[in-house]
Formats: C-alpha cells, structure tokens, sequence
C-alpha cells in the first residue's frame, strides 16, 4: 500500500512557451490520449444514461402525474449534488492541485511527493465526510420547510396529499448525498492516474438499482417509497466499485484530523468558489423548481423528462471528454506551456461542436418520435407526450451553448481559477431568473425552458472574454468559420429528418415500427452528416477517426 504511485509523466516535453516541433508531437499525441480516454468514458457514460433512460421511461408509465411529480421534485433535490459533486467542481479543483503533487513538483523526492499526495487525499476527505454528513442531517431535518419555500405555487400545495408525500421521499433520498459526495472524490483519485474506466461504469449500477425497483414496485403498497429507498440502494453500488481501483492505487481515503496542511488549504481555496459557481448553475433546477410548482400537473414532469434527453448527449460528450481533459489542460499550465494548452482547448472546443450542432439539430427534428417511443404509454398520455416534445424543442439548442461553457470553463480550473466561473455562474443565474419570470408567464413551461438557453449564452460569452484576456487566444475567427461548416453538414441532416413523418406513416403506428422508423432516421441523418463532413473534408472528423484507428491498431500491436 505504500509502495510508490505510477507517476504521471509530464505532457509538454521542456515547458516551453512556445511549440517547438517536439512539443508540438507531444501535444498530438496527448490529445489523441484525451480522446481515446473521452471515447472509454463516453461509452461508460452512454450506457449509464441508456439505462437511467430506462428508469423513467418505467416511471413516466407506471406512475400517475401527481405522484410521479411529487417523486421528481423530491429527487431533483439529492440529484442536484450529483450533478455539483459528480460531473463538477470536486475533481476540477481537486485534480489540478493532485496531478502537480503526483508529478513530483515542490518535492524532494519521489517518496515525499507520494506521502505530500497522501496526506491532501486523508485531508480532503475527511473535510467532504463531516459537511456532506452535516448537510444531509440538517436537510432530512428541516426538509418541510425547504420544499415548502420551494414549492410554494399554489397549483401544487392544492392537489391533497401531495406536498407531504414529497417531504417523505426526499427524507428518504437525501442520504444520497453523503454516498454521492464520496463516489465524487474516488473517482477524481482514478481520473488523476487518467483511468476511466470504472467511474464511466459506476452509475450503471446506480441505475439497476431503480430500474430493479421500478420493476417490482407498481405490485407493492408504496412503490414511491420503493423506488425512493433504490436511490440509497444504488448509490452504494456506485461507490462500492470504486474502491478496489483507488486501493490498488495506494490512495484509498483514510480520515484524520490532520487537515490543517498547505496542500489542502489550496484545495479548500479553489473548491469553494467552484462549488460556488456550479452550485449558481445547478440552482437553475432549484428556480425551474419553484416555477413549475405554480404550472399544471405534470410540468415538473415533463420539464424532467425533457432534461433527461438533454443530457444523453450532453453527459455523454461533455462530462466525458472535460473528465479526460483536466489532467492534460492542468499539466499544460503547470509546465508554462499556454500555447500548448490553448491550441488543445480550441482543438477539443470544435470537437464537441462538431458532435453536439448535429445532437441539437436531430432532438429538435426527432422531438416527437423521440417521446413518443420512450415514455408514451399508459399513465404518460399523448397531450403529455406533445408537452415534453416541445420543451425538448425549446431546449435542443441548448445543448450547444452548454457544451461550449463546459469544455471552455475547463480552461480556468486548470489554472486553478475558480472564482471567474462562480462569477460567470452568478451572473447567468440573475439572468435566468429575470427570464424565467417574464417568459414563463408569457409562454408557460416553454418559456421556463427558453431562460436556460438565455442564460447559458450569457454564461458562455462572459467565459470566452475572460479566457482570451487572462490566458490567451482561443482563435474565434478559425472556430467560427468550423461551426459554419459543421452547420452546412446539419443542413443536409435536417433535410433527411423532415422525412421521418413520411416514413412513420408508411410503416403505421405500432410501438415497434415506430422505434424502427426513429432508428432508421437517426441512422440516416448521422450517416448524412457524417458524409457531408467527410466531402468537406473537416479536420474533426478525419482527426478523430484516424486517432481511434492508430489508437487500437497500437493497443492491437501490444497484444
């Protein structure tokens, strides 16, 4: 166990600023190593997704809209630290500060870099078990009252029962808190070694969890309180399969009262104003909470489903490939290598585009099929169904803007430059707020959906004038004349999609030909696309595909 760490080998040859021929080969191949990393993490996070799409597709079935509401809003709650803990700010501002103690950097030797890496991982940890502990107590405590600012519309609290059986299930789920929290700094011990792998994996088992429980539940007396207690049941899972990997490593989290040490300290520094400013971006759910409580039943509903559709390619993308980046864009940085660093982030940058402009354009084309074969059954309805197609529709393009701040914010966290993001993060909330309330009384759910696009813009715009002052280029004028060919390919998609109607009809409106007919069009339109793309002869494609190739062939030598 306190054998010496593998060591993490420096990225940017001699750490100069400028790019020099080995350098430059050095950065190619890191980033064909942070795309093969993204593509095992993707795969991870696609398979969790696909089945998490499983679970709500058995609850928007079996479960009625006021109870499936009351359990929505009672998730959203322990869900929102998922979100904070598991995709965020934990790991960006606990990874940089490990990765440079791992490397060897103010260190006497390799023995005291591994004790000094020790000591932050003891310390760290016993500082998120004692608030993630404390924080979870006092909710579970005083959970009427916080649901009852949040939910205050009157639509809600009138529906008898409703409001209490809310407060009952997020009692129960909020211990999901404390496993999640640790689950959160696993796998940033594991993502600091770049190993993938098992935290892509790890949500799976969360989401058997209540996919099992959705299973036997509608035959059970309380199948909330069922699937509610799931929750606990699959976070367990989800932190139970990290441990093997980040024992073997020789950092397994031990607690101690010794957390008064320079190296947490700087942690501590960082990852305040990061939760800070990714909690600001998450409290958009707590505001969409408060305003859907004042709509029709069933809003949080669809309002949640539609969310669900964002993130498969959101999570699948973003939370991926920004997990393989951190280390890389930290060592850049940490080595003085800003252009290395900045031509990385503009490179993965155009990348995700080129992947998220044709997922924005196909869920707005594909909304309607898309709910229709996933959650339209029994107690989810076709007027249902229609609502949450249209928010998907508000929100699609969404998916481009959070995209871009997400990979972009990556930049200043591997600078350890927490505090620009939580202000961005402020100040897109202010704004999301002022939307929310002028949009949502005009347009109803729709115009709640359109406030997140407003305020991710703002978000987006404020990241990228700061990036360009602080750390360098990010080359806009190359990066737009990309997005505008990335939009011709879509062009061509879109023209393939606006058939699916034509081809629904032919086939008939049974559930399986229906899925076949939305299969055969997401096939056609990212065949189309991918097509388009390869006429155009677009760097992100043939890059991309001759990365995964020379990859496997390598992995295929070594075998």
């Amino acid at each position: 166990m306190d054998s010496e760490p593998p060591q993490i080998k420096p990225i940017g040859g001699d750490g100069a600023v400028s790019l020099s021929a080995g350098s430059a080969a050095s950065a190619l191949d890191e980033r064909g190593s942070v795309t093969l990393s993204a593509a095992i993490f993707a795969f991870g996070t696609f398979l969790s997704r696909c089945l998490g799409l499983v679970r709500d597709m058995m609850t928007a079935r079996y479960f009625p809209n006021d109870l499936r509401d009351a359990f929505i809003y009672a998730f959203r709650l322990p869900n929102l630290f998922r979100r904070l803990l598991g995709e965020g700010s934990l790991s960006i501002s606990f990874i940089p500060i490990f990765v440079e103690i791992l490397s060897g950097k103010g260190s006497r030797d390799a023995s005291d870099a591994h004790e000094r890496a020790k000591s932050l991982v003891a310390g760290v940890f016993s500082i998120l078990l004692s608030v993630s502990i404390t924080l979870s107590l006092i909710s579970i405590l005083f959970m009427d009252e916080i649901l009852r600012f949040l939910l205050s519309g009157e639509a809600y609290l009138s529906v008898p029962g409703k409001f209490e059986l809310t407060v009952r299930l997020a009692r129960i789920m909020f211990g999901f808190l404390v496993l999640i929290s640790i689950y959160a700094f696993l796998m940033a011990i594991l993502n600091s070694f770049k190993k993938f792998v098992m935290p892509a994996l790890a949500p799976c088992f969360f989401n058997i969890a209540m996919i099992s429980a959705a299973v036997i539940s509608p035959s059970l007396a309380a199948p909330e309180e069922v699937l509610a207690w799931s929750v606990i049941l699959g976070g367990v899972l989800q932190m139970g399969v990290l441990i093997p990997g980040v024992w073997r490593l020789g950092y397994f989290p031990r607690p101690t009262l010794k957390i008064a040490t320079p190296e947490v300290g700087r942690v501590l520094k960082a990852i305040l104003p990061g939760i800070f400013g990714l909690s600001l971006m998450q409290l958009t759910t707590i505001v969409n909470m408060h305003f859907t409580s004042k709509l029709q039943s069933g809003a949080q509903s669809y309002l949640y489903f539609a969310d669900r559709i964002l993130e498969l390619p959101l999570s699948m993308i973003v939370v991926s490939v920004s997990s393989a980046l951190l280390p890389s864009l930290a060592k850049y940085w940490s080595d003085d290598n800003k252009e290395a660093m900045s031509e990385t982030l503009n490179h993965y940058i155009r990348l995700i585009l080129f992947i998220a402009i044709p997922a924005a354009i196909g869920m707005f084309f594909l909304a309607r099929p898309i709910v229709s074969v996933l959650f339209l059954g029994k107690e989810f309805k076709y007027a249902d169904a229609m609502a949450t197609a249209q928010v998907i529709q508000v929100y699609a393009f969404t998916v481009v803007v959070a995209a871009s701040v997400r990979i972009l914010a990556q930049g200043f966290y591997a600078i350890q430059n927490t505090w620009f993001p939580a202000l961005a993060g402020g100040v897109a909330l202010c704004t999301h707020v002022f939307f929310a309330y002028a949009l949502t009384n005009a347009f109803g759910l729709n115009g709640l959906a359109a406030a997140s696009l407003c305020s991710a813009t703002v978000n987006l715009l404020m990241l990228i004038t700061a990036y360009k002052r602080w750390v360098g280029t990010l080359r806009m004028r190359d990066l737009s004349f990309s997005v505008g060919k990335f939009l011709v390919c879509g062009l061509a998609m879109a023209s393939v999609l606006l058939l699916h109607p034509m081809l629904s009809s032919f086939l008939g409106a049974r559930f399986y030909m229906r899925a076949l007919a939305l299969a055969i069009m997401v096939f056609a339109g990212a065949s189309v696309y991918m097509l388009a793309a390869h006429l155009l002869r677009i760097p992100e494609y043939h890059e991309t595909l001759a990365t995964f190739t020379n990859k496997f062939k390598s992995k295929l030598k070594r075998v």
